[in-house]
């Protein structure tokens, strides 16, 4: 039987799946790459590169980052030829970005199944994601896994060194493909290059919503595309009030 490994993005959902008897170990993507320097010349100068960001971000130690992110991220590249791999991501700016860049680190190990395991939504809670799953709702969701073929997996690979280089142009071009392992790819890349958070929140603030939660509602309500939880909205929100 071929080993069977799990990966999320972030806590919650691999914490959800830990009270379940869905089989498999559970690997977690404890990232933010939406944001912050991406280039670096080898992975290890690339580690040492997100330490600084996100210490500086999330005022956490360096040493932490290589405890709780980096230590995920090998179990990745240890993962043994031949396994099943389950990627457990949300189709929002940030989930896809932590996505690409799984897949990039996966794609150097030979003869993995790699799925893709989609949140069940409608149009009116669509960027809600699993949250609120229960065992079952995360049972099925899994039975509806959708396998990566070869062209899947070289869309996620580019699509990562596009989005690290910053290059728009082939991103732009990268969304125009048709994937049934990457919905509203078109909407997200279109949303990341023109739509701009910092601009919408100085909106709100300049239409009389000082206080953060307000603008933290509103924010989720029309850019929840971009995935953004409360720590990052926080960020731009105390950016522009100078607190």
């Amino acid at each position: 039987m071929k080993d069977v490994f799990h990966i999320t993005n972030g806590d919650y959902l691999a914490d959800d799946l830990k009270e379940t008897s869905i089989e498999g170990e559970i690997i977690i993507c404890r990232e933010a790459l939406v944001s912050g320097n991406l280039k670096a010349d080898s992975l290890k100068d690339f580690w040492d590169l997100r330490a600084d960001v996100i210490s500086e971000d999330y005022n956490v130690s360096k040493e932490s980052y290589y405890q709780k992110s980096v230590s995920e991220f090998e179990k990745i590249l240890n993962i043994p030829e031949g396994s099943e791999v389950n990627l457990w991501f949300e189709d929002d700016l940030f989930c896809q970005i932590n996505l690409w860049f799984c897949i990039s680190l996966l794609s150097n190990i030979n003869n993995l199944k790699i799925y893709r395991i989609f949140p069940k939504t409608t149009v009116e809670n669509h960027w809600k994601g699993f949250a609120n799953y229960d065992y079952s709702d995360l049972k099925n969701a899994l039975e509806s896994k959708v396998l990566f073929n070869e062209n899947d997996i070289d869309l996620a690979v580019n699509l990562w060194k596009a989005y690290q280089n910053n290059d728009i142009d082939s991103l732009k071009q990268l969304s125009e493909n048709q994937s049934n392992c990457f919905h509203f790819l078109k909407e997200v890349i279109d949303a990341y290059i023109n739509t701009n958070p910092e601009d919408f929140i100085t909106n709100q603030i300049e239409n009389g919503l000082t206080d953060f939660e307000s603008v933290f509602k509103q924010f989720q309500e029309e850019l929840g595309i971009f995935g953004f939880g409360d720590l990052q909205v926080r960020k731009i929100y105390e950016k522009i009030s100078n607190i």
